[in-house]
This record gives C-alpha cells, structure tokens and sequence, in this order.
C-alpha cells in the first residue's frame, strides 16, 4: 500500500512551493535552483520594472523577477496548467505585484501586443517550443531581454532563429546537460534588442 498526500515539497532561494507530484518540476534536483539564478542574473530588472514569465508552472522564475522589481513594479506570470497556477498562487502569496493567469500562452499575449513592453520575457515553453505564433507576439511588444529555455535542440535552434529574424541578437547562451543519456540539453538563451541608433 503507497500512501501520502500527492503533494512535493521543493525549496528555491529560501521560497517552499508544494506541488503535486504529477504536476511539472525540474528534472534534474538543483536545476530549479540554478535556473532561477541564471534568470536573475541576466535579467537587467530595476525596482518598479516589468517582466513576463510565460509557461510559468508554479512560479519559480516568477518569485525570482519579483524579487528584482520589488512592490513597485509587477510580474505576469501565465501558465495553462490550473494545479500549477494554484500551487504558485499559493507559494508567491506574500507577493501581491506578481500575477499568475491561468490561460494559454499562445492567447494571452496575442492580447497584450498593443500594451506595455516588459523590461524582460522569461519562457520555459514546452519540448515543442515556443514557435513562431508566440515568438512574434512577444518581439513585437519590444522587451529589451528576453531569456529563452529549451530543453529540445531542434526546437531551441528554430526558435532562436526566429528572435535573430524579428532583430535580436543571441548575447549568452549556456547549456546544462540535465537529462544524462538523452539528446536533450537544457539551454537558456539572452537575447537582446539593439540600442536605438
């Protein structure tokens, strides 16, 4: 007999997200950890700044953004995944500048292409990747950074070929080998836009 609640308990920079068990984390144990400060240290974030974290999950990256803009700036963060959106509502509640939406990626920032541009996008999309439906969406709001996660090469390599064709330009890029024994590595990409001539 297996007993339990379905619930995991992760810790990240001091922060306890409890998760269910099915639901999406890290692979690898210290990745978490050691994405979310990569994220934070490329992110360029000032207090009262603004950052989207798209494909969020429970908010990781998203507790990590909100730290850098502080009360006065703001975090959205959109995740599709409904447990995941209540498990980071539940673990970023001291945090009230950061939003979570439960809603597709691909919708909410089709919606959002005439409003502010974010300092920063962070995305975590899928193996599948972002493509070029959300690539577009999000390089015409104009962030000046925005980091890319992939843990597909192929994927990765095609949706960094769209940022480099919508004017970006790859400024770091690191690989981790997360999934020993696969073709997969997880890479995280800054991108950024060209100074105003």
């Amino acid at each position: 007999m297996i007993s339990g609640t379905g619930r995991a308990v992760e810790y990240v920079a001091q922060r306890r997200w409890e998760v269910f068990a099915t639901g999406f984390w890290q692979a690898h144990h210290g990745a978490a950890q050691c994405y979310s400060d990569l994220v934070a240290e490329w992110s360029g974030l000032r207090p009262g700044g603004l950052a989207w974290d798209l494909y969020s999950g429970a908010g990781v990256f998203a507790a990590r953004l909100a730290a850098q803009v502080g009360q006065t700036g703001a975090v959205l963060a959109v995740e599709s995944s409904r447990p995941a959106v209540a498990d980071g509502t539940a673990a970023l509640r001291d945090l009230p500048w950061v939003d979570l939406h439960a809603q597709r990626v691909e919708r909410w920032v089709t919606e959002r292409v005439d409003g502010a541009s974010p300092d920063v996008i962070v995305l975590d999309p899928p193996r599948a990747g972002a493509g070029k439906d959300v690539i577009t969406a999000i390089t015409t709001t104009g962030p000046l950074r925005i980091i890319h996660i992939g843990c597909d090469p192929a994927a990765f390599a095609r949706d960094l070929g769209l940022y480099q064709a919508a004017g970006y330009h790859l400024t770091d890029l690191r690989a981790f080998d997360a999934f020993p024994g696969t073709h997969h590595v997880e890479c995280i990409a800054l991108l950024e836009r060209p100074a105003a001539e």
